[in-house]
């Protein structure tokens, strides 16, 4: 099993950057209004518990408090460059898509079977639990779908990305 040792510092951030971007870039997919981001944002937090007291040491490494940290304020500085609203949407879908192709690359080449099978489903239960926390579209909570066209594109491109596809 990997450990952050086994790993450059370029490539640790992709690892760790990675489950954030798929939070972020879920959750201004969606046009969920206020309260349901407020959801969206609370969602992925029982997952990343179950990662710190799972047994893969890759995931409980990465969901670290610092790790998290860090990993929040390069993700929110990328984010300010990025200008308005729609860019930011734009980046953060493609950066995550990305990153997510790239972090599964460097499990291969430096990971085991099971740190790939457990950081590619710790991505994709992260997306899905993000998308299925709001409803979207509705007025105040009534009405709307559960999970929106472009959450649902995002999740599928992602499974892609991981090289996992989706039911």
């Amino acid at each position: 099993m990997a450990t952050k040792s086994d790993f450059s510092s370029a490539e640790w951030e992709v690892l760790r950057d990675t489950p954030h971007l798929v939070i972020f870039a879920v959750t201004v997919a969606g046009a969920s209004g206020f309260f349901g981001s407020i959801a969206e944002a609370l969602a992925p937090s029982s997952i990343i518990n179950e990662a710190l007291q799972g047994s893969n040491q890759l995931l409980r490494e990465v969901c670290e408090r610092e790790e998290i940290k860090s990993s929040i304020d390069a993700i929110k500085e990328r984010a300010r460059a990025s200008g308005d609203f729609a860019d930011i949407q734009a980046v953060l879908r493609q950066e995550a898509i990305n990153k997510s192709r790239t972090a599964i690359e460097i499990l291969r080449q430096k990971g085991s079977s099971d740190d790939i099978s457990a950081y590619r489903d710790f991505l994709l239960h992260l997306g899905d639990k993000v998308a299925n926390a709001a409803t979207e579209g509705g007025f105040l909570g009534f009405g709307g779908e559960r999970v929106s066209e472009h959450e649902r594109t995002l999740l599928a491109e992602l499974a892609e990305a991981v090289g996992m596809l989706q039911a």
